[in-house]
């Protein structure tokens, strides 16, 4: 059942707003809890410091790519509530849903980081299903926002810039879905495969800027 009362609806818009917002500031937050000081034991030197830092890099890699993918969704997650005037129960689920697969990001991140340097797949595997999952709960997000049907959104009327949405959200699983293939062949290779999702980024705004800037304003 949709909510009509304006007051009402734009006091719960905001909660579920705020309530989004905040576990995405946790999960973000857990990321950086994961990574602990490098216990080092006497005699101490600058020798055992980087070594012991060196041995935290696969740690650090997993904090900043997941730290920019769990803001990149952020971001989208923030414009798309822009564009929200009404909710229903079924927004409120497929978002319920969504924010599941930003709280697993911290423990994917940290079981992909904590035995990447092992040469493992499964991390990496478990770590793109979880991407995955995200990328498809967002897409789905999408397109119950801006459906006709249920009425829950103005400026979402144009097709093109809904494609642009979709197109822009699917970056990311496509790119770890590559990866996770790649690791068949080379995993190292895999990893750097991740440098592919500001690429795609970059080309698709281009893209679409040229034909529809107004998107971008």
């Amino acid at each position: 059942m949709i909510k009509t009362d304006t007051h009402h609806q734009r006091f719960q818009l905001d909660r579920i707003a705020l309530f989004s917002d905040a576990v995405f500031a946790i999960a973000i937050t857990l990321l950086i809890i994961e990574i602990k000081i490098p216990d080092i034991h006497p005699p101490f030197s600058d020798a055992k410091m980087l070594d012991a830092l060196g041995m935290l890099i696969g740690k650090f890699i997993g904090l900043i790519v997941s730290f920019f993918v769990i803001g990149r969704y952020w971001i989208f997650h923030h414009r798309l509530f822009g564009y929200l005037t009404n909710y229903n129960g079924k927004l409120l689920w497929v978002n319920l849903w969504f924010l599941l697969s930003i709280v697993l990001m911290p423990f994917s991140s940290a079981f992909f980081s904590e035995y990447y340097i092992a040469g493992l797949r499964i991390p990496l595997i478990f770590y793109v299903l979880n991407i995955c999952f995200t990328g498809f709960m967002n897409f789905r997000l999408l397109k119950v926002v801006s459906n006709p049907k249920y009425n829950l959104s103005t400026g979402l009327t144009d097709r093109t810039k809904v494609r642009f949405y979709q197109q822009r959200s699917m970056i990311a699983p496509l790119v770890f879905m590559f990866a996770a293939l790649v690791s068949f062949i080379n995993l190292y290779l895999a990893y750097a495969a991740f440098l592919l999702i500001p690429f795609f980024s970059i080309w698709i705004n281009r893209h679409y800027r040229k034909k529809h800037p107004t998107f971008f304003n």
